[in-house]
């Protein structure tokens, strides 16, 4: 465990610690006077009656000593089977558990909260989310310890939330995932402005091994600036219809240093597999994403757009600058619930599975492109070099079918047929073969 981790646990024990000394020393209603006594009435106690600890189980295990803390278990299993044609790497197929997260979420005086959470599958950096908020008020709230960086609608959303089993290429390869730091943020009036701004401190080295993590983002190096805002214009148009309303436009950007040395961005499929090589770089990565929802009923639309760049300062032969290398993704998709729940970060089924019902059924599909190369056209030929001027380019195209069946509000099945393809086949995962198809089912128990 990291002194960073180690750090955030102490702040979050002290926290529970003030909590629970807050809770025994309240002084409780003031107590009535005694009435005189009578040969035949025993003294009133003057002793206040003490706060009982309440607890319930819907819809997540919780417990509660009134407004002064309260402590929630939280909860996040998820197992993938996996079949592809072709089959690129054979630990690809079958079985695996994606995420066995437990966590604890709590609030102290309804101005404190805290969580701590445990990713149970990764030995080597099992901590995700551990962190302290302070709510100052709506308009600005501050948190610090490990948690996400602001950026991004796709990486906003929560995994258990997700329409799809895989979040788009463009965030699991461009965006600045989850590392130590502190963030201050804030919304306007039901969420019609939002802002975040966050600097955060990378310790880990570049994600080379390993399962491609959907959870932890791009590689982060050094000090990570990252912020964020959204906006619903249409929001106090009461007369248009809801989707209208609803629409909301994110905006997203984030600056970093890369060292120097073979550390640019890299291309990676669906299962984690090259197909555009690290090359050499130096200098600052500049990351931008623009996004855009619309949300009205059973059904929602979203759009989003991702750009990064790294500079490779005297990365050419003779120490001169070469041009940036970029990635750039874009992805757009829609959800439809066919048994007509609103469509909402957790789907409740109207008539749950067991309970008077089948549960709820959502179809959803997405296509996405996900492109890199050189910035600047150049008269030399394209290069697969790490120090060409001209990077030859590659792609990957792709598009997910998915069906998502709600069987309660804890229990998800999901399904989704992936198609992938590459512009450069020479560089595809099996070199000369250019178009893959995955299908992949998950199970999902979360609270």
């Amino acid at each position: 465990m990291t002194n960073v981790t180690r750090h955030c646990l102490a702040v979050l024990i002290s926290c529970w610690a003030t909590a629970t000394a807050a809770a025994q020393t309240l002084p409780g209603p003031a107590a009535a006077p005694a009435p005189a006594p009578t040969a035949l009435q025993l003294p009133t106690s003057t002793t206040a009656p003490a706060a009982e600890v309440q607890g319930r189980w819907y819809p997540r295990p919780r417990i509660n000593d009134g407004d002064t803390w309260s402590l929630e278990l939280r909860t996040k299993f998820q197992g993938d089977t996996a079949w592809l044609d072709p089959v690129i790497d054979p630990e690809d197929e079958g079985f695996v558990w994606r995420r066995r997260r437990i966590g604890i979420r709590g609030e102290v005086l309804n101005r404190v909260e805290f969580e701590i959470e445990r990713e149970f599958g990764d030995e080597e950096e099992p901590w995700r989310d551990v962190w302290v908020n302070l709510r100052v008020h709506d308009l600005l709230e501050l948190r610090g310890g490990k948690f996400k960086a602001p950026f991004g609608l796709d990486n906003s959303t929560s995994s258990s939330e997700h329409d799809y089993i895989f979040r788009s290429l463009g965030t699991r390869l461009l965006v600045p995932g989850r590392e130590v730091g502190g963030m201050v943020y804030g919304a306007v009036s039901r969420r019609r402005f939002t802002y975040a701004l966050g600097v955060f401190n990378a310790e880990a080295d570049p994600n080379t091994d390993g399962f491609f993590d959907d959870d932890q983002g791009g590689d982060n190096f050094d000090r990570t600036v990252s912020g964020r805002v959204t906006v619903q214009p249409l929001d106090s148009f009461g007369d248009l219809p809801r989707a209208v309303r609803n629409v909301e436009i994110g905006v997203s950007a984030a600056q970093s240093t890369v060292p120097l040395g073979k550390n640019g961005l890299r291309g990676r499929s669906v299962f984690g597999h090259e197909f555009f090589d690290r090359v050499f770089v130096n200098g600052d990565r500049r990351t931008v994403g623009f996004d855009i929802a619309a949300i009205g009923g059973p059904a929602s639309v979203k759009f989003e757009w991702i750009q990064s760049s790294d500079e490779r300062l005297g990365q050419g032969v003779g120490d001169v600058d070469l041009s940036k290398v970029f990635g750039r993704a874009w992805y757009v998709q829609g959800s439809w619930l066919v048994t007509g729940e609103d469509k909402e970060e957790n789907i409740v089924p109207k008539r749950p599975l067991l309970q008077g019902g089948f549960g709820a059924i959502e179809v959803m599909a997405r296509y996405e492109k996900m492109l890199f190369g050189s910035s600047e056209s150049s008269d030399q030929p394209p290069s697969t070099s790490p120090r060409g001027e001209n990077l030859a380019r590659n792609q990957d195209s792709v598009y997910t079918l998915g069906v998502s069946w709600h069987l309660n509000r804890w229990l998800k099945v999901q399904g989704n047929a992936i198609h992938e393809s590459f512009l450069d086949v020479a560089r595809a995962p099996i070199p000369g073969t250019g178009t893959y198809w995955s299908y992949v089912t998950r199970l999902q128990l979360a609270f």
